[in-house]
């Protein structure tokens, strides 16, 4: 589907709220409020919050929980999703528990060939739509036995996310199953829309797109301060956080910790990404059937900096501590080197048929001040095996700057790019200084201060922004 056609269908999509009802009037439909910023409509029941879906006129209007709901109190009654919302809705600190809704082939938009945006939100778009301070508890959102159609953009919170914000939002337990951009918590993301302060432990499954908080991104949206801690499992461009992040979509600040099973193409954090992520990280084990899986990225071909990973990697070919393959030219194979790792590490253990880097499986970007230490095994004969790199497609020489990898806990001597050293050299501080790292507490190597030796020493260097255990 093009983009012209689901543009489109966003157009659609917003363009049904012209159904008529008719109905009590909107202050009495609710527990109080006028649908202003000053006085929003107040919402203390299950039936009440129901009733949102059924009136799409109220969607630009303010609305304030005041309880926590149990949409079991529905007793039966057909849950209404809440279509267009271009308003305000201000959780108030509370929880929806037992969100139960079953997709069908009638939930697709006019002359669509699939279902579009299944989430408590079917869509929060524009500018001035917000979400906030709400949790869901123990969701429950999948295709029902009878739907025959695609289900993509799914949620438990927002299916589609456009230009809109999600703010300290979460989804607690439960699952969310879809065909594509599938997430825990929004589905899909675009248009500057914004996901900070949320997290969620939802199951996720699907096809491609999936990831433990949102399905995909477009169109600079943005992510900060979040989290996930899920079973995500897909086809294809699965990640604990995001499935995929596109072309000038942001990740800052943010960490997955739960598991991650594809495939192919699966990353502890993001299964692809050609945006930019920064100070982030994942202790997620991440195992895919067959090729491309990273411990925090799968395939980068955007910029990655100041973040880690350490679970375990484990896949067939193009397998990476940190990343499984770092491709240049979205694909096209354009050797220009917008594509970088900098200072970055991966300390997890990583196994795979051929092609298995400690940090980055195959490389053709620039790789800066970046170090691995796990494990690195090579079940094929003839499979390459890298403590740092397995394979180079460039000149490891200028591509893989002032980089390192630990000899003695990877078991393997050799890597397209970098520095290999004993246990005891890497962590020498005296090591690192000599190549240019910039660490806290000196000024020679530069100001940012973006690394640091912990206090319990012999150890490896952390990141700046990392807490002690």
């Amino acid at each position: 589907m093009n983009e012209r056609r689901r543009r489109a269908g966003l157009t659609v999509f917003i363009s049904l709220i012209v159904l008529a009802r008719v109905g009590l009037p909107a202050r009495a439909r609710y527990a109080g409020g006028t649908g202003t910023a000053d006085d929003p409509y107040l919402i203390e029941t299950a039936g009440q919050m129901n009733t949102i879906g059924l009136y799409p006129e109220d969607g630009d209007k303010h609305f304030r929980l005041t309880a926590d709901l149990d949409m079991n109190d529905l007793a039966g009654t057909a849950v209404n999703l809440i279509g267009a919302f271009r308003g305000v809705f201000d959780g108030n600190g509370h929880t929806i528990a037992n969100l139960t809704y079953r997709v069908t082939d009638a939930d697709a938009w006019p002359e669509m060939p699939y279902v579009w945006g299944i989430g408590l939100f079917r869509g929060v778009l524009g500018g001035e739509a917000l979400v906030k301070d709400l949790g869901l508890v123990h969701v429950d959102l999948q295709p029902g036995p009878d739907c025959t159609k695609e289900v993509r953009s799914v949620g438990a919170l927002v299916g589609m996310l456009s230009q809109g914000w999600v703010r300290n939002c979460h989804v607690e337990g439960g699952r969310v199953i879809g065909s594509s951009s599938v997430g825990g918590l929004v589905g899909e993301c675009r248009d500057n829309g914004a996901v900070s302060e949320s997290w969620s432990s939802a199951e996720v499954s699907g096809d491609g797109g999936i990831g433990g908080l949102v399905g995909d991104g477009h169109q600079r949206a943005q992510m900060w301060q979040c989290r996930a801690w899920a079973r995500v499992s897909g086809r294809c461009n699965t990640g604990g956080l995001v499935g995929g992040w596109y072309q000038e979509c942001t990740i800052d600040d943010c960490f997955a910790t739960g598991t991650v099973t594809a495939v192919q193409q699966a990353g502890g954090l993001v299964g692809f990404l050609s945006g930019s992520v920064a100070r982030c990280y994942s202790t997620a084990p991440v195992s895919a059937d067959s090729l491309l899986v990273g411990g925090l990225v799968a395939i980068n071909s955007g910029l990655i900096t100041a973040s880690w990973a350490g679970g375990d990697v484990a896949g067939g070919d193009t397998v990476g501590g940190l990343v499984g393959w770092n491709m240049v030219g979205d694909g096209f194979f354009v050797p220009y080197f917008d594509t970088t790792v900098a200072d970055c590490y991966a300390s997890g253990t990583v196994r795979g048929q051929s092609i298995v880097g400690g940090l980055i499986g195959e490389n053709e970007g620039t790789v800066l001040r970046c170090y691995a230490v796990g494990t690195v095994t090579v079940s094929k004969a003839n499979g390459l095996a890298g403590g740092l790199v397995a394979a180079n497609k460039f000149d490891p020489a200028w591509g893989v700057r002032n980089c390192f990898w630990d000899t003695t806990t990877s078991g393997v001597l050799v890597s397209e790019g970098g520095t290999g050293s004993a246990t005891a050299a890497m962590q020498d501080l005296a090591t690192y200084l000599a190549a240019g790292w910039d660490f806290a507490d000196e000024t020679v190597n530069g100001t940012e201060d973006l690394w640091k030796m912990t206090g319990d020493q012999p150890a490896y260097p952390k990141l700046a922004w990392e807490e002690q255990p």
